[in-house]
């Protein structure tokens, strides 16, 4: 687990979000004083639940949050968030990296987020216990923690020891359990009052319900009694009237059977009767068949006679309608033909205007194309003009760099001429020789080349004077070779006089390098300008033809849509006139169809008419048929209705007999309902008496009615038994029974809560007992771990001596201060207060280290607790550091040069804008071996072993 990065906004002199990436090792913080450094660790302290703003450096809150600068104006919000690798899991939060965000408003809201979800304070404080991380943790060591480490009082220098062993989590449990505690204590004692209270409502409660008990059971006894009376008096009115309703049935019965035999001699008789009125009726409707008979034949006669002319008629009306006919059929197909045509004009105009159209289309889109061209190349340009005026812009920054770099050349020649001397005068001696020398063996050259010259013309000369100016020429030779080594020891001679350090000037690392540099520099930038100059040159000669383009295709475009709308008015001209023509043809179709119609209705007439005519001539043949054989029914109808009439007059008379009969009955079963009412009545009575009495349906009890085996007399004792025992019950709290139930079960309740009470009490004493020892194991044992480390630590960064912790109260070790002594090498055994700012320092560094030796933090802080120590000191200080970085990652806030040089990474803090603070991150890409050395003195010190303290019942093991 290691610190990823802190991200920043308007917190303090943060104005811009502000990421700063860190990596595992050493990093330096370096910035001039005022600049911001240590607003970095207070925003780690902050993000981690840092509550009190003089901790922060603030008067309050409020006063974290930017507020301001002469330009800039102030923030409403402050805002950081710290991002911690957790990939092995080292945090109880399962993802492999985690943020915390704090955010806080002028209005004083504060926000706290994990992972982007929103969390309470209470959360964050947890994820990092017994981690070295917190507000009140190691993780980070400013300049005034360690003077708080040093000079405060014993007690509270625990906290560094309480969160090395881990305990942090134990103390606040051990007070959740103690608050709790104290609360059920509380609730012991006020439920124990309220069971007090309710239990003498409970007693007394308890003897008004027994009475009450018994008061209903007596009740209830006469309730039975009385019930039984009603029920067995019931019981006889209801046997009375079964027995009445018996004879009343049987008198139905008998009644019923001569309605029977009177409702079927009454069937009998309509039978009859209907049967003469149907045969009466059906001879008069032959009377009328037969006359009807007679008038429709003369109406057939007459019909058949206009049917004839009919059919002459139809044959003459269809043929006009078939010459008719036949004109229309030559007109409709004349016009169809013209309507081909218009059709066939009206689509080759559609086709030239979608032609047209589609033209239109295309020099649109190649105007759109080129207006995009043209204003990419526009986009183009202005990145260009950009771009020059950037390299501009670097062009000039380069050529400030040159004028720099010429005045040091200057200032550097000037200084180092002076140093070494250097004399002009002899340097133009030199000069001056060297030129004579030079003129001189020039002049020996020409002569030279001159006799060389005369040389190649020997042919022309006789021997001896070719060996004349052969000698002649070797003595020239031996003449020039000596001026030559003349000329040689005077160059030498000269160099003496130029300085050696114009040698480094001219070195690949050299000062006249960087400028040889800065002048290719600038004259690249001169070609990147000049290039993009010429390709705007270029591009705005491209968006000139392309606006001729343009032109060009928007007069094209003019003449297409001009011949678009000429085609476009011949087409609709085209069309109208096929409209035209199309309604004509639907005329003369409907003309046609009529006429067809009339020639298929006439048609159709002609056929109906020559059918009637037969069927009218078969129809008069049925009706004189029909009316011979109407005439024989009528004759047998007539003897058939004598006969039925005869039978009726029989039939009448047993009708009479029957209806006698049936009034005996009716007059025996109004007796018998009568006598029924009179029981009802009673019946009526008893259970209205019943529910005015008991506000009761006595007919709920209708099947104990037929169980009751009790006498009527001793039902009459019990009641008069059971009612003089109530009254001697007196008054009587009906609600006794339910109110006791109720404070019953409030009792039961209470006391069950008392007994969870006082389990609670006994197991919140258990559990605070149980976190004290494991704390007072833990802080004892990582007390004792520390103590060694510190004495150990102690001797190597002072190279001897002698550091030791001491319990103030070893008895109660939860409670007791600790003492720090210190004995620097040559001094004696004393309080950390007598000793010098250095050594304090040295000493608190050596309590760190030997903390992180038992626990060490993921990360830590420490803000320029290197500023009191000596160089020597730093040196043992820087290699701690690296030590403890394999296993740590470290902030460095320092000024110190040799810390600087340990680290891994560096993080540049200025203010290039008064009142904000901006942060530049720069990573040294070396190892260990290519890092500086840093030796310490050497002193061959061995861990020493120390005395280890225990509580009154606590020991470590081993412990001496």
């Amino acid at each position: 687990m290691f610190l990823k990065s802190l991200e920043i906004l308007g917190f303090k002199s943060f104005a811009d979000r502000t990421r700063i990436e860190f990596s595992p090792g050493i990093s330096a913080l370096l910035g001039p004083n005022g600049c911001g450094k240590s607003n970095v660790v207070d925003a780690i302290k902050w993000v981690v639940g840092e509550q009190s703003a003089r901790s922060l450096r603030a008067e309050s809150m409020e006063d974290i949050i930017f507020n301001g600068t002469e330009t800039r104006k102030a923030l409403n919000v402050a805002e950081v968030t710290l991002t911690i690798s957790n990939e092995n899991s080292s945090l109880a939060l399962d993802a492999p990296e985690i943020a915390i965000k704090r955010r806080l408003y002028r209005s004083g809201e504060s926000e706290y987020y994990l992972n982007g979800q929103p969390v309470k304070l209470k959360e964050i404080r947890e994820l990092f216990w017994d981690t070295g991380i917190g507000k009140s943790a190691y993780s980070v060591m400013e300049q005034g923690r360690i003077d708080q480490i040093l000079s405060s009082k014993p007690e509270e220098r625990r906290y560094l020891f309480e969160e090395a062993a881990g305990i942090t989590k134990h103390k606040v449990r051990s007070r959740e359990a103690e608050l709790k505690l104290e609360k059920t204590e509380e609730n012991v004692r006020q439920v124990q009052g309220i069971l007090g209270e309710v239990k003498r409502s409970h007693d007394s409660l308890k003897v008004q319900s027994e009475k009450t008990l018994a008061y209903r059971g007596l009740r209830d006894d006469v309730f039975q009694a009385e019930l039984d009376l009603h029920l067995l008096r019931l019981r006889g009115f209801v046997q009375d009237k079964a027995r009445r309703d018996e004879e009343a049935a049987e008198k139905a019965r008998a009644r019923d059977a001569v309605k029977k035999s009177i409702d079927e001699i009454n069937l009998s008789l309509e039978e009859s009767l209907d049967v003469v009125n149907s045969m009466e009726s059906k001879l008069v409707e032959h009377q009328k068949t037969i006359y009807g008979l007679a008038v429709e034949r003369a109406g057939k006669e007459k019909q058949h006679k206009l049917l004839a002319e009919r059919v002459s008629e139809a044959k003459a009306k269809i043929d006009q309608a078939r010459l008719r006919r036949k004109g229309a059929q030559e007109r409709l197909e004349g016009l169809q033909d013209e309507a081909e045509e218009k059709e066939g004009e009206v689509r080759s105009l559609k086709a030239r205007i979608l032609e047209i159209e589609k033209n239109i289309a295309s020099f649109e889109s190649n105007i759109t194309a080129a207006d995009g061209r043209i204003r990419d190349n526009e986009a183009e340009i202005l990145r260009a003009e950009k771009g020059i005026a950037s390299l501009e812009a670097g062009q000039a920054e380069a050529q400030k760099e040159l004028d720099s770099i010429t005045d040091d050349i200057v200032r550097e020649l000037d200084a180092r001429l002076k140093e070494t001397g250097y004399s002009a005068k002899e340097r133009r001696a030199a000069e001056e020789a060297i030129d004579g020398l030079i003129a001189a063996v020039h002049a020996r050259l020409a002569g030279k080349q001159a006799l060389l010259e005369d040389l190649g013309r020997l042919p022309d000369y006789k021997a001896e004077d070719a060996r004349a100016l052969i000698e002649k020429a070797r003595v020239d030779l031996e003449g020039t070779k000596a001026r030559v080594e003349e000329l040689r020891d005077l160059y030498e001679a000269y160099k003496r006089t130029t300085p050696s350090f114009i040698d480094e000037f001219l070195s690949p690392e050299g000062i006249i390098t960087r400028k040889r540099a800065v002048d290719e520099r600038i004259a690249r930038i001169k070609d990147e300008i000049a290039g993009l100059k010429g390709r705007i040159l270029s591009l705005r000669d491209e968006n000139r033809q392309l606006a001729e383009r343009i032109d060009e295709y928007r007069r094209t475009l003019e003449e297409l849509r001009g011949n678009r709308i000429r085609m476009q008015t011949q087409g609709q001209a085209a069309e109208e006139a096929l409209t035209l023509l199309k309604r004509e043809i639907a005329v003369q179709e409907g003309v046609l169809k009529e006429l067809e119609n009339e020639v298929y209705l006439e048609e159709k007439r002609l056929a109906d008419a020559t059918e009637q005519l037969s069927d009218l001539d078969q129809e008069i043949a049925e009706i004189e048929t029909k009316g011979r054989s109407l005439s024989a029914e009528m004759e047998k109808l007539e003897r058939d209705i004598a006969l039925k009439n005869s039978d009726l007059g029989k039939r009448q008379e047993d009708l009479r007999k029957k209806m006698d009969q049936l009034g005996r009955f009716q007059a025996e079963l109004e007796r018998i309902h009568l006598n029924l009412a009179q029981t009802d009545t009673e019946i009526r009575n008893i259970k209205e008496n019943f529910r005015e009495t008991y506000s009761r349906d006595l007919m709920e009890f209708e099947e104990r009615m037929f169980e009751i085996r009790v006498p009527v007399q001793e039902l009459r004792d019990r009641l008069q038994d059971r009612r003089a025992k109530l009254k001697d019950l007196g008054s009587v709290n009906l609600m006794a029974p339910e109110e006791y139930a109720e404070v019953k079960e409030r009792y039961d309740f209470l006391s069950g809560q008392l007994a969870d009470l006082e389990k609670a009490r006994e197991d919140l004493k258990r559990i605070t007992e149980e976190i004290r020892t494991e704390s007072a194991e833990l802080f004892l044992d990582t007390y004792n771990k520390i103590k060694k480390n510190f004495h150990n630590m102690f001797r190597r960064l002072f190279g001897g001596g002698r550091g030791e912790l001491r319990l103030v109260d070893p008895d109660h070790v939860l409670e007791s201060g600790i003492e720090i002594y210190a004995q620097p090498p040559g001094k004696k055994l004393e309080a950390i207060s007598l000793l010098s700012g250095g050594e304090k320092s040295l000493t608190a560094i050596a309590l760190l280290f030997a903390t992180y030796m038992v626990r060490p933090s993921p990360f830590c802080f420490l803000d320029e607790i290197d500023a009191a120590l000596d160089e020597a000191n730093v040196i043992r200080f820087v290699n701690l550091l690296r030590e403890f970085g394999r296993i740590s990652q470290f902030i460095v806030i320092t000024h110190n040069k040799k810390t600087v040089i340990g680290a891994d990474a560096l993080l540049g803090v200025t203010m290039e804008e008064s009142g904000v603070t901006k942060v530049i991150a720069v990573r040294l890409e070396r190892g260990d071996e290519g890092r500086p050395a840093a030796p310490e003195p050497e002193i061959d010190l061995e861990d020493e072993d120390v005395e280890y303290e225990s509580g009154r019942e606590l020991a470590p093991d081993g412990a001496s």
